[in-house]
């Protein structure tokens, strides 16, 4: 029939344009054209014929270099599976360079044979021998080839259908019937109606169209394209300079499809590793509980460097205020205590991690998040990110804008220092200024306190932190120290970020009566001992926030009651509700533009500072009123003995 229809119109026609047939096969400096192809092309004679081969193979590039570039994370360390590789021949480069794990279904696509190819390398080899038999074949004797079909359960095609990617093309959709996609990601050159029906069969997650829906031209594609162009030129062959240009002209872009049952789905996830933070809690774990009481009871701190981590349980009904977008988490844990975990060679760690984060990507998350000391190992989540199927995020730009909230309130219900000129009239400290969150927090602090003392270990920190401080706000006081007792009993508020795993970071005797300190380390830096010995001081667990929607349920406890979660938790949970997939809080340095925009994404969504927190669960109204009288009262007294003096 194409036969017929090429002599019918050819001395009609400025140019042919033949679509759906094999292109030209370019290997080892020879040119191998399939001899039904070749018919059509003797057949037009002298008239100018293109099968869109020529536009594809240098758009088709550009568009997988900018998917990439847009989506980082779409082609990282994913496997990419092609029905068949010989129909992609051109662009297999281009995509090994985006994975090197590519596979190819061509036995079963051609043959019927249950098997595929592993690799671009043997691929090549493959054709290259099955060349002669390629050349021969007759496309109508194609016969469709059904990926559900009891052959495709052989193990050797396994590997296939656990790709995370399938590329097919247009053509190839009539001689397939595809297989259940659900959770995979789908490449085609373009949609036309019959492939929107079988991928809405399939159900993938989300297909990339290389080639955009012109409304006006539904048919169009590559090659109608490609004709077009040659006919309003008049030239033999598009040039790099011509693609280019109508690229940017026509605003060609690879184009999301959504097939209608994805559609409908509005729950995304995410997922969240946790840890035990001391060797009681350890205990908490259902699996390792039994062992409390035995002889490996004392051992099973250490005992537990050797266990990978494990999916712990779900957050389900997490509901957007703004948009009322759901996402649940899936809640994983690395039994391992920061004593333990802060032993280990961080090479260690990482691969833990990142086997939980390809866990993750099997179960469905778009991101994942990293809990407590999980984010202090070796690069803070750098490495790890690198290696993950999907984004990581360490949370800490929400865990610093919870705790200047956690502040705020704090100073608030205290009452005990004034504002002048919109800026608190009192001092304020920063312990462990130099880490990620702690220099955050003092960059933002200096446009709100009279008077700013940093503190950190080592002295060559202090003084850089204080250089960009002064920066920020010139007119300010700035204090740097290395002990941060030479200034506690000045302080109205102390904020403590530290690595210090439980020791001692100040002396709370010498703090000033109606300090509030916020103790945003983990294990505390504040022991419940110590918080004790001073009810004049309001020692606030910081970090703490309330999940959006009326019915969060979390299948396993965190430590924490009903919808409230640590900051770097709801932080994952944000960027899923925001739909921003990408690594937002990684390493030592965090972004003070991003804390600020996590703070806006926040109060969009409805995540919001939780009741108080202290070492023993809520602090009410009634508690924090009587640290209040406390303090006045320990003021009073300090007076009188100063008087006396």
């Amino acid at each position: 029939l194409a036969l017929d229809l090429v002599k019918r119109y050819r001395s009609q026609c400025d140019i042919l344009a033949f679509s759906g047939f094999p292109t030209d096969v370019k290997m080892n400096g020879l040119i191998h054209t399939h001899h039904q192809t070749q018919a059509l092309r003797n057949a037009a004679g002298d008239t100018p014929w293109t099968d869109g081969a020529n536009l594809k193979f240098m758009a088709l590039p550009l568009f997988l270099k900018n998917l990439s570039q847009k989506e980082p994370f779409l082609f990282k360390g994913k496997k990419i599976a092609f029905y068949s590789g010989i129909v992609q021949w051109d662009y297999l480069q281009a995509y090994n360079e985006l994975s090197e794990d590519l596979i190819f279904a061509d036995p079963y696509f051609s043959t019927g044979l249950p098997t595929v190819v592993k690799g671009l390398e043997p691929f090549k080899k493959m054709v290259r021998h099955a060349r002669p038999f390629l050349k021969r074949m007759n496309l109508e004797k194609l016969k469709e080839k059904d990926f559900n079909h009891r052959l495709t359960k052989s193990p050797t095609m396994k590997s296939f259908f656990d790709a995370d990617i399938f590329v097919v093309n247009e053509t190839q959709m009539d001689y397939l019937k595809l297989q259940d996609l659900t959770g995979k990601t789908v490449i085609i050159d373009q949609i036309d109606n019959f492939s929107r029906k079988q991928l809405d069969q399939a159900n993938p997650d989300k297909v990339y169209s290389c080639f955009p829906d012109f409304v006006n031209m539904p048919h169009l594609g590559f090659t109608g394209l490609e004709a077009i162009l040659l006919a309003h030129t008049e030239k033999n062959k598009l040039d790099q300079e011509d693609v280019l240009d109508i690229i940017t002209k026509l605003k060609i872009r690879p184009e999301i499809y959504i097939p209608k049952s994805q559609k409908t789905k509005t729950v995304e996830r995410f997922s969240f590793i946790i840890h035990p933070l001391t060797k009681s809690t350890l205990f908490q774990i259902p699996a390792i509980k039994m062992f409390e009481t035995s002889p490996l009871g004392p051992r099973i701190e250490d005992l537990m460097k050797h266990s990978p981590g494990f999916f712990f349980g779900k957050i389900s009904g997490i509901k957007s205020d703004f948009n009322g977008k759901e996402v649940e988490g899936d809640l994983f844990a690395l039994p391992m205590t920061p004593k333990v975990m802060m032993k280990q060679k961080p090479e260690k760690v990482y691969a833990a991690l990142n086997a939980i984060c390809v866990e993750a990507h099997k179960k469905g998350s778009k991101i994942i998040g990293l809990g407590a000391y999980t984010k202090i190992v070796g690069d803070a989540g750098i490495t790890v990110n690198e290696h993950s199927p999907i984004p990581v995020t360490t949370g800490n730009s929400l865990s610093a804008s919870a705790t200047l909230w956690a502040a705020s309130f704090g100073l608030d219900k205290m009452g005990l220092v004034e504002k002048v000129d919109g800026k608190y009239n009192g001092t304020v400290m920063v312990i462990g200024a130099t880490g990620s969150i702690g220099k955050v927090c003092a960059k933002i602090l200096t446009n709100q306190w009279k008077r700013v003392v940093v503190s950190a270990p080592r002295p060559y920190k202090v003084l850089e932190l204080i250089a960009e401080l002064k920066a920020i706000n010139p007119n300010i006081e700035i204090l740097g120290t290395s002990t941060p007792d030479k200034y506690s009993p000045e302080c109205d508020l102390i904020i403590t970020s530290t690595s210090a795993q439980g020791e001692a970071v100040l002396d709370i005797m010498q703090v000033k009566p109606g300090c509030i300190i916020c103790d945003v380390s983990r294990p505390f830096d504040i022991s419940l001992d110590e918080a004790s010995k001073r009810p004049d001081v309001l020692v606030i667990a910081s970090g703490e926030v309330a999940l959006p929607g009326e019915n969060v349920v979390m299948d396993k406890s965190i430590g924490l009651p009903g919808n409230i979660v640590y900051a770097c938790l709801a932080e994952t949970a944000l960027l899923a509700m925001e739909g921003r997939h990408e690594a937002f809080s990684l390493s030592r340095e965090l972004s003070y533009d991003r804390v600020c925009e996590i703070d806006q994404l926040a109060r969009k969504h409805g995540v919001r500072l939780a009741a108080v927190m202290g070492h023993t669960g809520e602090i009410t109204e009634e508690e924090i009123d009587l640290c209040r009288k406390h303090a006045l009262n320990a003021r009073l007294r300090r007076r009188d003995s100063a008087e006396k003096k």
